[in-house]
């Protein structure tokens, strides 16, 4: 080999996730060059590579795959926003929630206001969910918890007294301060517009600190195995804690980050906001596509069905003026711009795949287009987003850790028999149909550790439960399919496969080192497997 050679892998396999490589001769060698990837081979032909300047690494028994990718996460808004003060993640009694925020606020300064997140509706045991648990816990001091789905919090009054709100609040959503009969509120907010009514009175972090914040996140992540998240949001504080944060080191994975491009405001203004942002960035960070958020969420009664849910709710998209979503999505195709939209609801699913069908040939040739979530959806939409290539953006976990094997859950019951254990999660049918399925985690709405998610996606429980019912076993995935969501689907849902997702010579040289190999090792064991090293473009991070 000619060209200088900076750094050469090798490991006892190497999944370059093309097919016609792996099968012809087995690859256990990689050499990088400026970033990129120069040459896959075995380590036989490694030995003529490189010279005395050249670095090699060698990772005896251990298996490098491309680079694990989230395909949908919160990164740096849940970080520095919903993320914030006690996680109550996996608690299913009051009594537990009570105890868990109690012991948390007296950890804290009296005149704090005491926040959580993670908080999962099961553990209502199917009554609505209202302020008084967080009251229960910490007095009249100003609280804030958000359930799990990130789209409802509950709000103790001093909260509430203190962002000024004692009734209903109109908002350019369907977001919603739930009162009672007499129009007092009861401490539930539904959507973010309440959620930041409220949060916007508590103090905010500095940016010093929020950046300290996002840096554990992302550290968190690398150490897991990902080299790259898509966040499917992006505040605009965000881009002065992105900024701060790499002047003290380079980011530990790469970032995508797509703004939300809101409903209920000025169109005109609103379009060129997200459109300006486009191309922002730095050196592992960029803001790219849009998101649109078509619904909530079946867990809070603010996803759109076709059908009302069994509380009489899920009825409505979020968008006030639903044509409005049509005409942004065709704004951004014309202009060759990427979207995700969210869409849960069987009625939301149908809009976003019937809004992207009509997107000309030439047009979703320029940009990709994805639907996030998925989760209830009739065979005859199923059909249609088949016929569209629409890429599928879904979050395995999270119909393994709050969806219950025997549909008793909260989600489950609000949904019915048909929606839920029927047409839910259909990430096997989707994928065998020939649709890319990218997987991610949706952090925070479940933890973000990919080793757990690509597990639960073959196992359809959680890993570490082996005593619970499977959830819709018939939408397992195989070990290849969930890695490969993790790689190559979710790198051609954001139109970066020409660059990642595959180790190939001339992609980026981003790469995940396991310590056994992800296709044989059973699922039950995959999420102790030890992640001996990431890689960013040549460079261990």
């Amino acid at each position: 080999m000619s060209q200088h050679v900076d750094l050469i892998l090798t490991a006892a396999t190497v999944h370059t996730l093309q097919e016609e490589v792996d099968e012809a001769t087995p690859v256990t060698a990689i050499a990088i060059a400026d970033g990129s990837i120069v040459a896959v081979g075995s380590s036989v032909d490694a030995a003529a590579w490189g010279d005395a300047r050249t670095e090699r690494i060698d990772f005896p028994g251990a298996t490098i795959t491309p680079g694990l990718i989230d395909a949908h996460s919160h990164a740096i808004s849940g970080a520095t926003h919903t993320a914030r003060g006690v996680d109550l993640f996996g608690l299913l009694t009051l009594d537990g929630i009570v105890d868990r925020l109690r012991e948390y606020a007296a950890t804290i300064p009296e005149d704090e206001w005491v926040l959580g997140w993670g908080l999962d509706p099961n553990a209502f045991a199917g009554a609505t969910p209202t302020g008084e648990i967080v009251s229960r816990a910490i007095g009249d001091r100003p609280g804030l918890v958000r359930m799990f789905d990130g789209h409802s919090a509950l709000v103790t009054p001093a909260a509430l007294a203190a962002a000024g709100i004692d009734g209903p609040v109109e908002f350019p959503t369907r977001s919603e301060v739930v009162c009672d009969s007499d129009g007092v509120p009861t401490g539930l907010l539904l959507e973010a517009e309440a959620e930041f009514a409220v949060l916007g009175a508590a103090p905010a972090f500095d940016a010093a600190a929020a950046a300290a914040a996002a840096h554990r996140v992302l550290a968190g992540m690398a150490a897991s195995g990902l080299t790259s998240t898509y966040m499917l949001d992006f505040q605009m504080d965000s881009i002065e804690v992105l900024e701060r944060m790499e002047q003290l080191a380079p980011l530990p994975l790469r970032l995508r980050a797509s703004p939300v491009f809101s409903s209920g405001l000025d169109f005109e203004a609103e379009l060129q906001r997200v459109l300006d942002l486009q191309g922002t960035g730095g050196e592992r960070w960029i803001i790219d596509g849009v998101k649109l958020v078509l619904d909530g969420t079946v867990d809070n009664g603010t996803a759109w069905l076709h059908e009302p849910d069994t509380h009489g709710e899920s009825t409505d998209s979020l968008w006030l003026d639903i044509t409005e979503y049509r005409r942004a999505v065709h704004a951004l195709a014309e202009r060759g711009i990427a979207t995700a939209t969210h869409a849960i609801g069987d009625a939301a699913i149908l809009e976003a795949v019937t809004v992207i069908s009509e997107i000309p040939a030439e047009q979703r040739a320029l940009a990709r287009h994805r639907i996030e979530h998925i989760e209830t959806m009739p065979a005859g939409t199923m059909e249609k987003m088949i016929a569209a290539e629409i890429v599928a953006s879904m979050q395995p976990t999270h119909s393994t850790l709050y969806v219950w094997g025997d549909h008793t859950d909260n989600w489950s019951e609000r949904l019915g028999h048909e929606r839920a254990a029927v047409n839910g999660w259909r990430m096997r049918e989707l994928y065998d149909s020939g649709i890319t399925v990218a997987l991610g985690s949706d952090w925070p709405i479940a933890p973000y550790d990919p080793r757990t998610i690509i597990a639960d996606a073959q196992l359809r429980r959680p890993h570490d439960r082996p005593e619970l019912l499977k959830v819709l076993p018939q939408q397992a995935l195989t070990a290849r399919m969930a890695l490969e969501g993790y790689t190559t689907s979710a790198a051609f849902a954001v139109g970066w496969d020409d660059r990642t997702g595959r180790i190939a010579e001339g992609l980026d040289a981003d790469f995940t080192v396991w310590a056994a190999d992800p296709l044989t090792t059973p699922a039950e064991d995959l999420a102790d497997t030890a992640i001996l090293a990431t890689f960013i473009a040549g460079t261990r991070v």
